[in-house]
């Protein structure tokens, strides 16, 4: 799903562990295989993670940057902040008012946060990112987002 207006890619958006929407026609995204035969995706992911304080409902959205984008903000350290909160206020603007994915209740308000960068590889419709320094990983499919222990996240992609 492309937010034409920031010039993203949503990859995929997870509400309390359950996946709400996955992008299956992001293939564009991804160039040549790497050595172990992943696809790579030309720039970087950014978790955005919405916060409901009525509900305590958690929404992440998965979404990739180009190469271009991820140069200028996470290498040349070109305004960031302006960057990323643009991208909130059009993901908010997309789906506050978008009720065919039921992203955002009614009435409530949202803390905002995210958190960057990851490096991500795509291989049968399953979407593994990791950070620079491997603390963070994520594996996401149509079934579920799994999170939390890298080693387990990096094996289990490997397998595929």
């Amino acid at each position: 799903m492309r937010l034409k207006e920031a010039e993203v890619d949503v990859l995929s958006i997870v509400r309390n562990d359950d996946i709400i929407y996955l992008n299956n026609t992001a293939n564009h995204l991804f160039f040549a295989k790497d050595k172990d035969g992943d696809q790579k995706l030309d720039g970087r992911v950014v978790r955005f993670v919405f916060s409901g304080q009525l509900k305590n409902e958690i929404t992440e959205f998965f979404v990739a940057l180009d190469e271009t984008d991820s140069y200028t903000l996470f290498t040349m350290q070109m305004g960031i902040e302006v960057r990323l909160n643009y991208i909130v206020q059009a993901l908010f603007n997309r789906f506050v008012n978008d009720r065919s994915y039921k992203v955002f209740a009614e009435f409530e308000n949202y803390s905002t946060q995210y958190f960057y960068t990851f490096r991500t590889y795509k291989k049968d419709d399953v979407y593994f990112m990791i950070n620079n320094s491997q603390t963070q990983a994520y594996l996401i499919d149509r079934y579920g987002i799994i999170r939390d222990d890298v080693n387990q996240i990096k094996n289990k992609f490997r397998s595929i």
